[in-house]
């Protein structure tokens, strides 16, 4: 089995490459038209996005991509309501053809 090194809230922490298993992980379109399944229509900043398929997480293990580009937790969202979680807000506006991905991986 490999190992590799990451960054993890700015701790240098080894991890074993067979150890990230994916246990979550959904997408979401911004639509101009009336959403169907994993659409949403565009979202202002501060307003409340759910994850979609019931979605929860805890906090810090949970990923967000869009469009390709790693998010960053308090820079460009912010997780919302106690735990169990299944909202976030972004900083910036959702626009139509925006891809939001968003994913949990559990350590072994």
């Amino acid at each position: 089995m490999a190992r590799y090194v990451q960054i993890s809230n700015g701790v240098l922490r080894g991890k074993d490459l067979a150890s990230d298993i994916d246990i979550y992980d959904e997408e979401l379109t911004v639509v101009s038209g009336s959403p169907g399944a994993n659409e949403i229509n565009p979202i202002a900043a501060g307003n409340p996005v759910t994850l979609p398929n019931s979605g929860t997480y805890q906090g810090v293990e949970l990923e967000i991509h869009l469009n390709g580009q790693k998010m960053e937790d308090g820079l460009d969202y912010s997780y919302v309501g106690v735990v169990p979680r299944t909202q976030v807000t972004f900083t910036f506006d959702l626009e139509v053809g925006d891809l939001i991905n968003f994913r949990k991986v559990r350590d072994l």
